[in-house]
C-alpha cells in the first residue's frame, strides 16, 4: 500500500470524515492512520517509544470498551495531557506493564498519581513505587460519599418515616435524592 500524506487542513477530522472528504474507503483511511500512528509512536511497529520528558504528575483511569465487559486503562501526564500508556484490561498487570515500560528510574521522578478509588491501581503503584502519593479525584470521592453515606442515610430515614406512619414526609424524602446529592 502506498503511503498518502494528507493535507494539514484534514487534521482533527475523524477517519470516517476523511474517507468521505477524500473519496477513499474507510478501511484504507484506517490503515493509513494506523501506519502513521505506528511510525510516530512505536520503534518497530510494536514497541511503544518511552516518554520523552519526565512527568511529575500522572493520571490513571479505566474505561469500558464497546459497551461490554472489556476495559482499557489510560495513563496520562497531568501537566501536558499527553497519553503515556493505553492498554487492555483494568487490573494491576496494566500498571506493572507501564512501570516496566518506562522503568523504575523514570518512575522515581513521579511525585503523585491521580486515580479513582480502584484499589488495584493504588496497590500496584504502592508496591513498585512507594514514594508516589496516590490522590483520589474529587468526582470519585464525592460520588462515593453520595452513594454510601448520603444515599444510605436517606434510605434509612425513609424506612423510619414509613414505620412511624408519616407517609407524606417519606414520599417527599424519596424524591429528594438529586437535591441531597447536588
Amino acid at each position: 500500500m502506498k503511503y498518502i500524506k494528507l493535507p494539514s487542513r484534514l487534521v482533527g477530522f475523524t477517519n470516517k470524515e476523511i474517507a468521505e472528504l477524500t473519496g477513499l474507503g474507510k478501511n484504507t483511511v484506517k490503515d493509513i492512520d494506523l501506519k502513521r500512528l505506528k511510525e510516530k509512536y512505536t520503534i518497530d511497529g510494536k514497541t511503544l517509544i518511552k516518554p520523552e520528558r519526565q512527568a511529575k504528575f500522572l493520571g490513571i483511569d479505566e474505561f469500558k470498551l464497546h459497551n461490554g465487559h472489556k476495559y482499557a486503562v489510560v495513563i496520562i501526564d497531568m501537566e501536558t495531557g499527553h497519553i503515556l500508556w493505553l492498554a487492555h484490561g483494568k487490573k494491576k498487570a496494566t500498571v506493572y506493564a507501564f512501570i516496566d515500560h518506562v522503568g523504575l528510574d523514570w518512575m522515581d521522578g513521579v511525585e503523585a498519581i491521580a486515580c479513582d478509588m480502584n484499589s488495584d491501581f493504588e496497590e500496584a503503584f504502592e508496591h513498585c513505587c512507594p514514594h508516589i502519593q496516590p490522590i483520589f479525584d474529587f468526582f470519585h470521592i464525592k460520588k462515593n460519599l453520595n452513594d454510601k453515606v448520603v444515599g444510605e442515610v436517606r434510605k434509612d430515614e425513609y424506612r423510619r418515616l414509613v414505620a412511624e406512619g408519616d407517609y407524606k414526609a417519606a414520599t417527599s424524602l424519596k424524591k429528594s435524592r438529586y437535591i441531597l446529592t447536588s
